[in-house]
């Protein structure tokens, strides 16, 4: 007589266990949003050198004091996370941490290096009590500046900044105004999305955008055009790459 009772008891326990797995599973996901990739902002230039010589390298790498272009980019995910998955209520994350900053890749490329930056983000993330994190960082990639019948760059671009072209002559097709020299606002980042107790990547993807910005004149050079631009006509053109970029990757990062 007892081995049925036992064999009931058994029954009653794989069936808990599996509704408690069900339970698991089915959990809503906490989530929060931080970005890495705006504490520098990056110049390239290409200009006529001796002959046909060019270059290209970057001449300027600015460090940013403010973060406001980590808040333009948390906030392009959160727009993105929230049309995604209407009942989220992400929570927006904000670092001034140095060690976070250098380690934005390296900590996920070589994590065994890095366990003290790892360490700190999980306790960030426990504090805050959410299972997964939505972290935008710098991607490093070939410079890729899209014409409607070509593709122009050189060099590598990392990050977000602007590329400088004082060598090409570029045609508006629909006003079909000449300029001499062009300014390109670019965003090269990284989206991982992170269980926040592990730090394990559960999946990632990567956006290179640009935006070609030639402007109807024939004297001023790109880098006179650069100049030219207002510190919040610069943000905002990279506010607009950084919505873009999110509304590509975040979509399929966040799949289930």
């Amino acid at each position: 007589m007892r081995f049925p009772t036992m064999f009931s008891a058994a029954v009653f326990m794989v069936a808990l266990l599996a509704g408690a797995g069900a339970q698991a599973q089915t959990a809503p996901r906490a989530y929060a949003v931080m970005s890495l990739a705006g504490n520098t902002l990056a110049l390239h230039a290409k200009r006529e050198q001796v002959g046909t010589r060019t270059e290209s390298a970057p001449i300027q790498v600015l460090a940013l004091e403010d973060q406001i272009l980590d808040e333009a980019a948390i906030l392009a995910a959160r727009a993105v996370l929230l049309k995604a998955l209407p009942g989220a209520q992400p929570v927006l994350m904000m670092t001034q941490d140095k060690g976070l900053y250098g380690a934005q890749n390296a900590m996920f490329d070589q994590p065994d290096a890095h366990q003290a930056d790892r360490d700190y983000l999980k306790s960030m993330l426990a504090a805050q009590g959410v299972s997964h994190l939505v972290l935008v960082s710098k991607f490093r990639g070939n410079a890729e500046l899209k014409l409607v019948n070509s593709t122009e760059g050189g060099g590598v671009l990392e990050g977000m900044g602007f590329f400088v072209d004082d060598t090409i002559a570029t045609i508006n097709l629909n006003t079909q105004d000449g300029s001499r020299g062009m300014v390109v606002p670019f965003v090269y980042v990284r989206v991982r999305l992170l269980d926040a107790r592990t730090l394990q990547v559960v999946r990632e993807a990567t956006a290179k955008r640009t935006r070609i910005l030639a402007r109807p004149s024939v004297e001023p050079s790109g880098m006179e055009s650069f100049a030219a631009m207002t510190a919040v006509e610069k943000v905002k053109q990279l506010s607009v790459l950084l919505q873009v970029a999110m509304d590509e990757t975040l979509p399929r990062v966040l799949a289930q």
